[in-house]
Protein backbone atom coordinates (compact mmCIF):
# COMPACT_ATOMS: atom_id res chain seq x y z
CA UNK A 1 0.00 0.00 0.00
CA UNK A 2 1.87 3.04 -1.24
CA UNK A 3 1.08 6.61 -2.07
CA UNK A 4 -1.48 8.78 -0.34
CA UNK A 5 -3.56 5.85 0.91
CA UNK A 6 -0.55 4.19 2.55
CA UNK A 7 0.59 7.45 4.09
CA UNK A 8 -2.87 8.07 5.53
CA UNK A 9 -2.99 4.54 6.96
CA UNK A 10 0.41 4.99 8.59
CA UNK A 11 -0.64 8.34 10.07
CA UNK A 12 -3.84 6.79 11.49
CA UNK A 13 -1.96 3.93 13.18
CA UNK A 14 0.60 6.35 14.64
CA UNK A 15 -2.25 8.54 15.93
CA UNK A 16 -3.84 5.50 17.61
CA UNK A 17 -0.50 4.61 19.24
CA UNK A 18 0.09 8.20 20.39
CA UNK A 19 -2.55 7.86 23.12
CA UNK A 20 -1.08 6.81 26.52
CA UNK A 21 -4.21 4.91 27.58
CA UNK A 22 -4.22 2.86 24.38
CA UNK A 23 -0.52 2.11 24.85
CA UNK A 24 -1.28 0.88 28.39
CA UNK A 25 -4.06 -1.34 27.04
CA UNK A 26 -1.65 -2.81 24.49
CA UNK A 27 0.97 -3.45 27.17
CA UNK A 28 -1.51 -5.06 29.57
CA UNK A 29 -3.00 -7.26 26.85
CA UNK A 30 0.48 -8.27 25.68
CA UNK A 31 1.21 -9.73 29.13
CA UNK A 32 -1.90 -11.93 29.04
CA UNK A 33 -5.49 -11.91 27.86
CA UNK A 34 -7.56 -9.39 29.80
CA UNK A 35 -11.29 -8.92 30.27
CA UNK A 36 -12.93 -5.52 30.05
CA UNK A 37 -13.50 -5.71 33.80
CA UNK A 38 -9.78 -6.29 34.47
CA UNK A 39 -8.79 -3.49 32.11
CA UNK A 40 -11.25 -1.03 33.67
CA UNK A 41 -9.98 -1.80 37.16
CA UNK A 42 -6.31 -1.62 36.17
CA UNK A 43 -6.69 1.60 34.17
CA UNK A 44 -9.26 3.30 36.41
CA UNK A 45 -11.45 4.41 33.50
CA UNK A 46 -15.15 4.09 32.72
CA UNK A 47 -16.53 1.23 30.66
CA UNK A 48 -17.70 3.51 27.80
CA UNK A 49 -14.24 5.11 27.55
CA UNK A 50 -12.51 1.70 27.63
CA UNK A 51 -14.83 0.34 24.94
CA UNK A 52 -14.09 3.36 22.73
CA UNK A 53 -10.34 2.71 23.04
CA UNK A 54 -10.79 -1.03 22.39
CA UNK A 55 -12.90 -0.30 19.31
CA UNK A 56 -10.13 1.86 17.81
CA UNK A 57 -7.45 -0.71 18.60
CA UNK A 58 -9.54 -3.51 17.07
CA UNK A 59 -10.31 -1.43 13.98
CA UNK A 60 -6.59 -1.02 13.34
CA UNK A 61 -5.96 -4.73 14.07
CA UNK A 62 -3.73 -4.06 17.08
CA UNK A 63 -5.80 -6.25 19.44
CA UNK A 64 -8.04 -9.29 19.07
CA UNK A 65 -10.94 -10.45 21.19
CA UNK A 66 -12.46 -13.83 21.94
CA UNK A 67 -15.53 -14.77 23.90
CA UNK A 68 -15.40 -17.41 26.64
CA UNK A 69 -17.80 -18.73 29.26
CA UNK A 70 -16.39 -18.41 32.78
CA UNK A 71 -18.37 -20.21 35.47
CA UNK A 72 -20.66 -17.86 37.38
CA UNK A 73 -19.38 -14.76 35.50
CA UNK A 74 -21.08 -15.94 32.32
CA UNK A 75 -19.89 -14.78 28.95
CA UNK A 76 -16.64 -12.80 29.08
CA UNK A 77 -14.76 -11.11 26.25
CA UNK A 78 -10.98 -11.42 26.51
CA UNK A 79 -8.58 -9.13 24.65
CA UNK A 80 -5.00 -9.77 23.60
CA UNK A 81 -2.45 -7.72 21.72
CA UNK A 82 -1.71 -8.85 18.18
CA UNK A 83 1.96 -9.12 17.28
CA UNK A 84 2.94 -6.09 15.26
CA UNK A 85 6.07 -4.16 14.49
CA UNK A 86 6.44 -0.64 13.20
CA UNK A 87 9.80 0.45 11.81
CA UNK A 88 10.02 3.66 9.86
CA UNK A 89 13.11 5.01 8.18
CA UNK A 90 13.28 8.23 6.16
CA UNK A 91 13.66 6.10 3.03
CA UNK A 92 10.49 4.19 3.81
CA UNK A 93 8.59 7.43 4.38
CA UNK A 94 9.70 8.60 0.92
CA UNK A 95 8.30 5.39 -0.56
CA UNK A 96 4.83 6.50 0.59
CA UNK A 97 4.94 9.80 -1.24
CA UNK A 98 6.60 8.64 -4.47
Amino acid sequence: MKGEEGLNRLAEVLKILANPTRLRILMLCAEKERSTRELREMLGISKPLLLAHLKKLKHHKLIEARVVVEGDRGIVKLYRTVNFRICISPEELMDYVE
